[in-house]
């Protein structure tokens, strides 16, 4: 039994939108603002932040921040890269944090953050910090966040080698001064290129919208 010419345009579509809603950007992290944890003060520290996880433990594994007074110094503009609210990654030592994110391995996935500095570091010395993508260092140079009160920005096309990727942000200084660290804000990472699957739905749509092409011809002829 043929099927109708109608339904194969019908499976056509569905494959295209099927295709298009894969290779739309979704956002793989949780909580990559630092958004869900409010806070009421400039700054507050934390036992847990929804989605991350800290190298340290107890009451103070993270240090959430908010308003214009960068590490108690007025003048912090943007106040925020996104949102209200950061982090910073040294709370009272050096710490560590890390989200394991959904992947597929040999996908590739858009990888970008907002970083700085702390303005009032003792003796002038720099937040200093490192970037996994896995066991990957993405940061053979240490990113040394700028003094100045605003945010910059790093991004990277990174590749996953499995169905979850650890993301991880470490601290490596100011060894001087071991509880002022980095400031970051917006992480994100997104599905960079369409997947194996969606080249395949894609294809599939695309043949029998051909399909159905050549059939109406025929029928015209």
């Amino acid at each position: 039994m043929k099927m109708p010419a109608t339904l194969f345009k019908i499976a056509a579509l569905a494959a295209l939108v099927t295709a298009g809603t894969a290779n739309a950007a979704t956002e793989l992290v949780v909580n990559g603002s630092f958004e869900n944890n409010v806070i009421a003060s400039a700054w507050a520290p934390a036992s847990s932040v929804t989605g991350w996880t800290s190298s340290a433990s107890g009451s103070s594994a993270f240090e959430i921040q908010k308003g214009a007074t960068q590490g108690g110094l007025g003048g912090f503009n943007p106040v925020a890269a996104n949102g209200v609210q950061y982090l910073e990654l040294n709370t009272d030592r050096p710490t560590s944090i890390s989200q394991s994110i959904a992947t597929t391995a040999g996908g590739t996935y858009a990888l970008s953050f907002a970083y700085s500095g702390r303005p009032d570091t003792p003796g002038g010395a720099n937040s200093l910090m490192n970037v996994y993508w896995g066991s990957t260092l993405l940061t053979p140079t240490a990113l040394s966040g700028n003094t100045g009160g605003t945010w910059q920005s790093f991004s990277q096309n990174v590749t996953a080698l499995g169905a979850s990727t650890l993301l991880r942000f470490e601290s490596v200084g100011p060894v001087s001064a071991p509880t002022y660290g980095s400031y970051l804000d917006n992480v994100s990472v997104t599905a960079a290129v369409p997947e194996p699957q969606t080249y395949a739905m894609m294809l599939l749509g695309l043949g029998l919208l051909g399909f159905v092409a050549r059939r109406k011809a025929a029928a015209k002829a």
